[in-house]
């Protein structure tokens, strides 16, 4: 199959360009050419060979989703979100040890089942381009950047057990040992020079890193040193629970993670530092004079009953971008989400604003992910583009179109996305994806995997399965 169209055009939509100057045309046809967009015009008339149906709809450039773990959400979802945190813990360590198991006894079939129906959610919540940290079945996700046609960033986490980043054990956040975390960096180091640039350019590799108190400070050097050699972004979680301020504190004389980052001088542009809620001012300007990426989560944290900071990156200039992390991947739900709970945040109404969270999306990740072809509908950017349908009875009439997309929209009003002018998602269904075969197998999967933690301890207390699901065979 080709990688785009060679002509492909989007009818009569409302259309949001994104992008350093966004504009908005109240209706107009966005010409895609070989992948690119080539021009937006009151109606086109010329040949096209894929044309999408916007009457009624706003088109809007591709969302990024700046932060996943592709195969994490459908076991885990369900299992400890109703969990007091354990003490200066975060949500995830609660489900660590289902996870280790599934890592460890999941079949090939069923990680490509589970890691489809991730990806499938991505997608119809309104990513195009995904950036995805992971820690196991990288060859999988490959597989589905090429067959399923969407963009994607990928980076393996080193440390790669999740053991080694910590779980509960008798109420108390413990970890294993890391191994060789070096030898994480030099994987991929290797992924990258087998795979950067893949399927038309639509796979790129970045280093990842997994945060401040994970990785030994030598490897963040190295890390830092082989990235600027070869011109990769590095993803990181940095400041996102207390157990991890805590331990950068004792080890650096009461320094927070983003200043033992910046002193090292690992902080700069190419850094996109996920989380960084467990911060104060100091730590906001550090971000402001290194130009660091911020990748705020909202529902993430806001399932530790937490509301990271947001508006004081914006309001002093740092670039942030948006993503879902694990155990949802709406993330135009996380864009409502990012708006409401900024203001709640502020304590003011008219900060954020929806355009300013919706440039979070698309020309914020673009920026920090050093793509400035993507994350807008302008002449010479890559014809990434979401279709959403505004004429429901939750967002119509429009006064406003962005307003309705970033307030009152959800997935659900998704209609179809483009990448390189290519329908990913084609009447509300992903395409090349047989959804109710994957949703078979997907729950047999689970089922197994949750049956086996049941028996082996790695549920958390007082969490219980219902009697539908089968003992392991």
């Amino acid at each position: 199959m080709a990688e785009h169209p060679a002509t492909t055009v989007v009818r009569g939509g409302a259309v949001w360009t994104g992008g350093p100057s966004p504009r908005l045309h109240e209706r107009a046809d966005v010409l895609i050419e070989n992948g690119i967009v080539a021009s937006l015009e009151p109606e086109y008339r010329g040949h096209a060979d894929v044309e999408i149906d916007a009457e009624g709809c706003l088109v809007v450039p591709g969302l990024v989703n700046s932060h996943t773990h592709a195969g994490a959400t459908p076991p885990a979802r369900g299992i400890a979100e109703d969990l007091d945190l354990p003490e200066a813990g975060a949500f995830y360590h609660s489900v660590v040890p289902l996870l280790s198991l599934l890592y460890e006894h999941v079949t090939r079939e069923e990680f490509l089942a589970i890691m489809e129906w991730d990806a499938t959610a991505m997608l119809l919540g309104g990513a195009t381009t995904v950036v995805e940290e992971n820690f196991g079945g990288a060859d999988i996700w490959i597989e589905l950047v090429e067959r399923l046609g969407f963009r994607s960033q990928l980076g393996l986490t080193y440390p790669g057990n999740v053991t080694a980043i910590g779980f509960v054990q008798d109420g108390k956040v413990v970890r294993d040992d890391p191994g060789d975390v070096a030898a994480g960096l030099q994987r991929g180091i290797r992924l990258y020079d087998d795979w950067h640039g893949s399927f038309g350019d639509r796979l790129r590799v970045h280093l990842s890193p997994h945060a401040s108190d994970t990785v030994p400070e030598e490897v963040l050097r190295e890390t830092k040193r082989l990235a600027g050699e070869r011109g990769l972004t590095i993803h990181l979680h940095l400041a996102q629970h207390l157990s991890e301020t805590q331990a950068i504190a004792r080890s650096r004389n009461g320094q927070s993670p983003v200043r033992y980052l910046e002193e090292i001088g690992f902080l700069g542009p190419d850094v996109l530092a996920t989380h960084v809620t467990y911060t104060d001012a100091d730590d906001w300007d550090a971000f402001a004079r290194t130009g660091a990426n911020v990748v705020h989560c909202p529902y993430r944290k806001a399932k530790e009953g937490l509301t990271s900071p947001f508006y004081e990156y914006l309001s002093r200039g740092v670039n942030v971008a948006l993503a879902t992390d694990s155990f949802s991947h709406d993330l135009i739900e996380d864009v409502r989400l990012a708006a409401v709970l900024g203001k709640v945040r502020e304590g003011a109404v008219g900060r954020p604003q929806a355009e300013q969270v919706l440039s979070c999306a698309t020309w914020g990740a673009a920026r920090a992910l050093g793509r400035p072809d993507l994350g807008r509908l302008d002449p010479g950017a890559r014809g990434d583009a979401l279709v959403v349908d505004l004429g429901s009875p939750f967002t119509f009439p429009i006064l406003h179109p962005l307003r309705s997309l970033v307030y009152y929209s959800s997935s659900a009003a998704l209609r179809h996305s483009l990448v390189d002018g290519r329908p990913v998602v084609l009447d509300g269904s992903v395409v090349g994806s047989d959804t109710q075969e994957v949703a078979r197998r997907v729950a047999r999967a689970c089922e197994r995997i949750w049956a086996l933690a049941a028996t082996e301890g790695a549920l958390p207390p007082g969490v219980s399965l219902p009697p539908s699901v089968a003992s392991p065979t």
